[in-house]
């Protein structure tokens, strides 16, 4: 599958390049090295968004495929586990389980 042109991390750095070396055919840049500069320093910049996005499009893809695993999970348990899942799960049971570890950690 080949993904459109500006989804692409070489699109970007190209597009950068593009309009630092025109903003310096314009004379908006006087400086030659200010223009390289300006480049590295913005390709870097675009570098780390792009890694960012696709962090965090791994990350919502992990908790979706979670939420959906579960999901297919209750749909197809039985009313005993399902029972067993929200007792294992509940707050009191929790909350038992804690008090059992702190009374057994001073008995000892």
């Amino acid at each position: 599958m080949i993904k459109p042109g500006y989804r692409t991390s070489e699109f970007w750095f190209t597009l950068v390049s593009f309009i630092f070396s025109g903003a310096y055919l314009f004379g908006v840049l006087d400086d030659f090295n200010q223009k390289e500069d300006l480049i590295q320093e913005t390709s870097k910049g675009v570098e780390a968004v792009i890694l960012i996005i696709g962090q965090l499009t791994l990350l919502f893809r992990y908790i979706k495929g979670r939420a959906d695993l579960k999901k297919t999970w209750w749909n197809t348990a039985t009313p005993e586990e399902r029972k067993t899942v929200v007792k294992r799960n509940s707050p009191k049971s929790k909350a038992k389980k804690k008090v059992k570890k702190s009374i057994q950690s001073k008995v000892k």
